[in-house]
């Protein structure tokens, strides 16, 4: 690597190809320094990972870039970005309710700090991580639940005609989560990570996803995932339906006006 943590040892075969995918990098005027963030920052590595860069650039640079390429039969999925830029990608992720870009610089690994400036952005993520997100407004959670109200209107309507539901069954499971999430301030999770953070402690812990919802979410969810017959899913999806709006503070089609 870049830096001193991998003196003294062997290195394994994806650090010799990210020691050398930086190789071309390090010595640019532009070049501040490199964070390893994802999965093999954590080591919860499997065939299908990539290794995943972000490159931080000073801010004089026209240097911008998000692309992927292989170096010794593994993939690098990397980001290059100036500072002010990181900084405005942080402050995008905590007004859409994200911590994405924080955790990259508070639990990925600095590979390379050529003059403090990454650990400051570090610095910058830990105070960001600790401020609570702006609630959404009443106008936008109106619009939010006759999203909602619409998609699962629509659903039954299919449902009642004898037409296939699964489409629109997922599609509205999947805008349930997120607008639940948004209803109660939770930092949004990715959809491939959602289901065993909220199911196995350890993963949770393994990729720092500590605020969850409360187990009743959990279990409405987990029903709606594992029902099977086309009865069993239209009750799954309306319990959880009904859940959800009532998180938001319920909702009266009659009554919509904004």
């Amino acid at each position: 690597m870049t830096d001193n943590a991998h003196k003294g040892r062997n290195m394994h075969k994806w650090e010799i190809a990210l020691s050398k995918f930086l190789e071309q990098y390090i010595n640019e005027p532009w070049f501040v320094g490199a964070v390893l963030y994802g999965n093999y920052a954590t080591g919860n590595t499997n065939k299908y990972s990539s290794i995943d860069i972000i490159i931080v650039a000073t801010n004089d640079t026209q240097r911008s870039e998000w692309a992927a390429c292989y170096v010794d039969g593994f993939l690098i999925e990397y980001r290059i970005d100036t500072i002010s830029r990181t900084e405005e990608n942080m402050a995008s992720a905590l007004a859409t309710h994200r911590h994405t870009d924080q955790n990259m610089f508070i639990h990925g690994k600095i590979l390379c700090d050529k003059n403090g400036l990454v650990k400051k952005l570090r610095q910058k993520a830990m105070r960001d991580i600790k401020k609570p997100f702006t609630p959404y407004s009443e106008y936008e959670k109106q619009f939010m639940k006759y999203y909602l109200w619409d998609k699962y209107t629509a659903l039954l309507s299919l449902a009642t005609s004898g037409q296939n539901i699964d489409l629109i069954y997922w599609t509205l499971i999947r805008e349930l989560i997120i607008e639940y999430y948004n209803f109660k301030n939770l930092p949004h999770v990715p959809v491939g990570q959602l289901i065993p953070a909220l199911t196995d402690k350890k993963y949770a812990k393994e990729h720092h996803i500590s605020v969850k919802p409360p187990k009743t979410f959990t279990d409405k969810l987990m029903t709606c995932i594992n029902a099977k017959s086309k009865t069993a899913k239209m009750d799954a999806i309306k319990a959880f339906y009904n859940y959800v709006m009532r998180t938001g503070g319920g909702f009266d089609i009659g009554k919509f006006r904004v």
